[in-house]
Order: C-alpha cells, then structure tokens, then sequence
C-alpha cells in the first residue's frame, strides 16, 4: 500500500485547525506540534485524520521527526507559489472584500492538486504531513520571494478559504508557525486558525513576543468584519530547567526580588482580551507545562512502537494535558475538575443515544442536560457528580442483584426494560 499519499476521506463534520506559535524555541514548539498530532490520530483511529503543516519556510524542520519520502515532495511553497500564479493569471481580480474574494479564492484553490502536497507519515495511525516545500537548490530564493501581504492584498478570503478546505477533510490541522512577528507569522494565527497553542521559554522576550502576537490575532478578529471567529488561545511554558523550586519562581514571581511572575502576566493579557476580570488560571498551569529536557529527550512519535514517557513531567503526558482543554475547545481558565466532569456527561450523552442503553443511563443523560441548561456549568457539574455517583450505585446494587436471579428471570426482565 501506498502510504505516502493522501488517503483520508472528507470528515464528518468540520475540523479545526491550531497553530503551535513560539518567539523562539522553534524546535521545542515543532516536537510538541508532532506529539500532539500523533496522539490526536490515535484517538478514533481512521476517524480522526490529522494533518501537520510545516509553515516555517526559514527553517523548515517537521519532516525530520517522520522519516518518509526524499524531500522532493511540493509542500507549503509550492502550493501558494501556483496560488500566486493563478492570481497574476485572473483579470480584473477581486481586490476587496465579500463575494468577489470569495469566489475568486475558491477558482484559486480548486485548481490546486492539494494531494501532491500531503504524504502519509505513519502507517498504523491516520497521521499525515504537508512539508515547508520542496528542497532543491533554489528553495531559499524561491521562499524568500514569496510574499504573504501581497497575497492576502490581492485576495483577502485565500488564507481563509484554504483553511476551511482543509477542515473539510481533517479532523485536526495542526500548523507549526515561524517565530518572531512577520506577514507569516500573522497568516498563521490571525488568517489561519481557530486555536492557539503559545510556546514561551523563561527569556523575558519569549512570553512579551508571544502576548503581542496574541493581542494583535484577538484585535484582528474583532476589528473586522469577515473575521469575527472564535480564537481560543493555549498558553504553553516551556522551561529549561525542570527543578521544582525554579519553575514556581518563574510562574508566580520572586517576592524579594519584586519580579512578577508568568501567571499574572498571562491572566492580565487573557482577561483583557477575552474581556473577563477576574481571570484565573491556576488549575490549567499546575497541569500544563513543558520542560524542554523531557521534551528534547523524549522518543518521537513515529511508529507502533513509539511509548512516551509518562512520568509527570514526561513529554507525553505535558501534551495530554493539553488536549484535554485544546481538544474539546474548554477556556484555559475553567478548572480541570470541571473540564472532566463535563466530558464524563458528554459520554453519559451519547451512551444514552443508544436504545439499547438502561434506563437509569439515559436519566442521567437527561438530569445532565436539564442541570446544565438551568444552572451555571460549575455548579451543575457539581450537582451531576453527586446524583452520577447515587445512580451509579443503584446500578451496581441491580447488577449486583441480578448477578443472583434465575437465567430464566434475568431474561424476562431484560425483556420488559
């Protein structure tokens, strides 16, 4: 079987698409994108195709973690190159906004053979990879002239087109993303995503780089009209050293020393942002948090074989953690208590979706929906785990009790439920 062609079939419903972002420590966010991106795949096996881009065209890197093909194959470059070409080609292009721009990026996009730009990098897991371009000896000219402002000048909806095909056909899009601030940075968390995952090490610039590209997408959204989309932003330290005592120092400040730490600076930037005033993010630091040792350290999710460490600061466990927020799209600042409690009554839900499911099983889904549709999700998640653990003792006392019935018996009441 060929596996390095794309074979994912068009998803069910629409995907999403995150952006890993880093100032610096680009190699750091390019193994976290690739953890990521392999556990993702492996959550509903072919249900769930998931597609990594390498938009880092100054330093491309990603397919070094995934040893397919010989660098030959078209990637990010090549693909906007032959999108730049149709554009020169279109006379009287849509210069604007609204429909002619729309219309004008999909005649682009539909053009495009997107499948010679995507390979398969893992055999077993639905996990795919579009590379920074092809390597031959005139890829750096070739990057260098590419030029994303005027790109988006001719077409403003491309950017935004591209990502919804690709949501079409993957489940996650998963983009590693430059560092500094550039036209592609910004392409890539303004244009591009509906999540952000920010990477920032302990050097002062890293975390004030991260909250001024943050501030500039979130501001963007909001200040135009055709981009007014969610963006939900995921904060990611990234120490160097692992030592306990130095990363409370880093997070919450030096008292003696008068220095603040990360936390505040984060639950200022969000709460500005998302507008909420009191921001709290305690819950999702004391989980989320990615030492660069254990990362750089940490086998690479490349095939069967491959078993992350699990240790509590182990690489796969930290992008674990993440996804239980990322994944289901919870606010960084909702606790994790809530976060599980509310995917345990979303798999009540489609448990009591069965008709064959007990009784007892769809009223907990319907005492879930009715708690969660009167009351705020933090109480009514609260409420849930107490009637959750009444019910589910009476299931196991009428278990427990058929356990000692007649077969004859057990049969006849199986039959009246």
């Amino acid at each position: 079987m060929d596996t390095t062609r794309i074979t994912a079939q068009p998803a069910g419903m629409a995907g999403e698409v995150t952006t890993f972002y880093s100032y610096d420590s680009a190699p750091v966010r390019s193994l976290a994108l690739a953890h990521a991106g392999w556990l993702l795949a492996g959550r509903r096996q072919a249900q769930t195709p998931v597609l990594m881009i390498d938009w880092d065209l100054d330093s491309p890197g990603l397919h070094h973690y995934f040893q397919r093909g010989d660098g030959q194959r078209a990637g990010v470059l090549e693909l906007f190159e032959g999108c730049r070409d149709r554009l020169r080609g279109e006379d009287g292009a849509a210069r604007g906004d609204g429909e002619g721009a729309e219309a004008l990026a999909a005649r682009v996009l539909d053009a495009i053979d997107w499948d010679a730009h995507i390979e398969r990098v893992d055999d077993v897991r639905p996990l795919y990879l579009m590379r920074a371009g092809r390597f031959d000896d005139s890829y750096g000219e070739r990057a260098d002239r590419i030029d994303w402002d005027a790109l988006f000048g001719t077409c403003p909806a491309l950017f935004r087109s591209f990502a919804a095909g690709l949501k079409r056909r993957f489940a996650h899009v998963l983009v590693d993303c430059r560092g500094g601030r550039s036209a592609a940075a910004s392409v890539c968390t303004a244009l591009l995503p509906d999540k952000v995952v920010g990477l920032f090490t302990p050097d002062r610039r890293s975390l004030d780089g991260l909250a001024g590209v943050v501030a500039r997408a979130l501001d963007y959204r909001c200040s135009h009209e055709d981009e007014q989309r969610p963006l939900l932003v995921y904060p990611l330290p990234s120490p160097v050293d692992s030592a306990g005592e130095a990363r409370l120092r880093w997070r919450l400040g030096d008292a003696q020393q008068g220095g603040a730490g990360y936390q505040a600076a984060l639950e200022e930037l969000l709460g500005r942002c998302y507008g909420i005033s009191a921001m709290c993010l305690d819950s999702y630091l004391d989980e989320v948090v990615l030492p660069q040792a254990g990362l750089l350290g940490a086998a690479l999710p490349s095939g069967r074989g491959h078993r992350g460490k699990r240790d509590r600061l182990g690489a796969v466990r930290s992008i674990e953690a993440l996804l239980e927020w990322l994944e289901p799209g919870h606010f960084p600042w909702r606790s994790l208590v809530e976060v599980r409690l509310l995917q345990a009554i979303e798999a009540l839900r489609e448990r009591a979706a069965d008709p064959q499911a007990p009784v007892l099983l769809r009223e907990m889904a319907r005492l879930g929906e009715s708690y969660l549709s009167q009351q705020d999700e933090l109480e009514a998640a609260r409420c849930i785990e107490r009637h959750a653990i009444a019910l589910q003792k009476g299931i196991h006392a009428m278990e427990e009790g058929k356990r000692g019935l007649p077969a004859a018996r057990r049969h006849g009441e199986a039959r009246m439920t």
